[in-house]
């Protein structure tokens, strides 16, 4: 049992990102005095409030309109999808540590099942990442495909990331919630409907995708056959 890297953001999509602050992470509101796990490197990490942080880095947030780079950008939302699946991963990191430092206290399967989750997102994310046409070729294009490889590309990397954001929570619930190790039950409760929320979206707009490519290969298929009648 070993903690996960973070995802090499060095792909098509890539961008610099400021250097992180290794400031303590808390959070003490009204929902309850935060719960404080230790990371690989002993520095405090407030889970329930990083996987809360990690959805605004690349969900919505209302009052907030994006920057020019960011509009100039086809690519700029499955980048901060991918920076939110970063954070994420560093969340997964400090659970797994904690398992390490008390394995007596620890479902060896559940943490097991935490680290092939996180693997598995980290492969599919990277099979999106290789698929996303880079930003210049998009804007360059005459064609709607290079948009619409790009839309799909991002929704599904919405999709998979909530759905990892998800799977921490539930495992946050079962070993801090639940054993009321951490009482902000609600904080967890909100938080959680929020990214089904952005899940059950997601969904939609994979299953519209999915109609269309399904669609696209009928016609391309009657095309084929008529062109060699022809």
């Amino acid at each position: 049992m070993t903690n996960v890297h973070p995802f090499p953001i060095g792909g098509k999509s890539a961008k610099p990102l400021r250097k992180k602050s290794h400031r303590t992470k808390s959070s003490d509101n009204a929902y309850g005095p935060a719960l404080l796990l230790q990371d690989f490197d002993d520095i405090p990490v407030d889970v329930l409030d990083a996987i809360i942080q990690a959805g605004s880095l690349y969900l919505a947030q209302s009052g907030l309109e994006h920057t020019e780079d960011e509009l100039a950008s086809p690519c700029a939302q499955f980048l901060r999808t991918l920076h939110g699946m970063n954070a994420l991963t560093e969340v997964a990191n400090v659970l797994i540590c904690e398992a390490q430092r008390y394995p007596e206290q620890t479902d060896q399967e559940a943490v097991d099942w935490l680290l092939q989750r996180t693997k598995a997102t980290h492969k599919v994310m990277r099979k999106l990442d290789e698929m996303l046409p880079q930003d210049e070729f998009i804007l360059a294009s005459n064609s709607f495909g290079p948009d619409f490889m790009a839309e799909y590309a991002t929704n599904a990397a919405m999709l998979l990331v909530s759905h990892f954001a998800e799977d921490l929570l539930a495992y946050y619930d079962e070993n801090f919630i639940q054993t009321r190790k951490d009482r902000r039950k609600v904080m967890m409760i909100d938080s959680r409907d929020a990214y089904r929320e952005v899940i059950q979206d997601c969904q939609i707009h994979i299953g519209a995708h999915g109609f269309l490519m399904k669609e696209l290969a009928s016609a391309q298929r009657a095309l084929n056959k008529g062109m060699k009648e022809l």
